[in-house]
């Protein structure tokens, strides 16, 4: 497993990965146990950084466990877009239509408190 932290030389990194995970997958005896390794790795391949993008592939071509959809990290990622998308339509009707902050929190069913804040760092 600590191998995804090496330097793969002239190899592949696509098939150096491939290669690790089928290691990884030969050794779990079980597979909570497979899955525990490959959380583990994935920790491992934050920390190399570089070699993301080939984890990726490897996985969603051997693992029945790794679904991008239920990582923490990437449901973490779905709220933060959902509030930036909030905050710009609030922007957006009251730079271009002109809304009230009353008028936002209603038609949004959003606290007016919040509405107020996005005002505040558009400072208007």
């Amino acid at each position: 497993m600590l191998g995804i932290l090496g330097n793969f030389g002239k190899e592949d990194s696509y098939e150096a990965i491939k290669s690790i995970v089928n290691e990884m997958q030969s050794f779990a005896k079980s597979d909570f146990a497979e899955s525990r390794y490959f959380e583990q790795l994935r920790i491992f391949v934050q920390l190399r950084g570089n070699v993301k993008q080939q984890f990726l592939k490897v996985m969603e071509s051997v693992s029945k466990f790794f679904k991008e959809e239920d990582d923490f990290l990437f449901e973490k990622g779905e709220v933060k877009g959902r509030e930036i998308e909030r905050i710009e339509m609030i922007r957006n009707m009251i730079v271009k239509l002109g809304f009230s902050d009353e008028q936002i929190a209603n038609t949004f069913e959003m606290p007016i408190d919040f509405v107020k804040s996005v005002r505040k760092r558009l400072q208007l």
